[in-house]
């Protein structure tokens, strides 16, 4: 019965998660990254993801790319050089291409600790 209850918890979560989207300043061997990581709700096929990098001042520096986000998987992430970036404010934004739905955050460089798609 106890398995019962928390399989009907954890499907009935899972319906009403929403897609996510956080970005964060990681260290990897003494060379600073800006890291953003998507997470949405798994799905039982593959899908492809296009994370958009927009930056506030050179367009050469913007970014598009698109990533398989492989059945049974919940996320995926990209990350840029923090040094080299234009200072200002970012825009970062996901969009699930089956079906068109984006999640967008937005990020300061200078300010950046970590940021975090507000909830609806």
């Amino acid at each position: 019965m106890f398995k019962l209850i928390l399989l009907l918890f954890v499907l009935t979560f899972s319906l009403f998660a929403a897609n996510t989207l956080t970005c964060t300043v990681v260290n990897d061997d003494e060379i600073l990254k800006i890291k953003c990581k998507y997470n949405t709700v798994s799905k039982d096929y593959d899908r492809n993801i296009s994370i958009s990098w927009t930056s506030p001042t050179t367009h050469h520096d913007d970014r598009m790319k698109t990533l398989l986000l492989p059945a049974y998987n919940k996320s995926v992430y990209d990350y840029r050089y923090f040094d080299g970036r234009a200072e200002g404010s970012w825009t970062i934004t996901v969009t699930d291409e089956e079906t068109n739905s984006q999640t967008s955050t937005e990020f300061i460089k200078e300010d950046l600790k970590e940021a975090i798609t507000p909830t609806p």
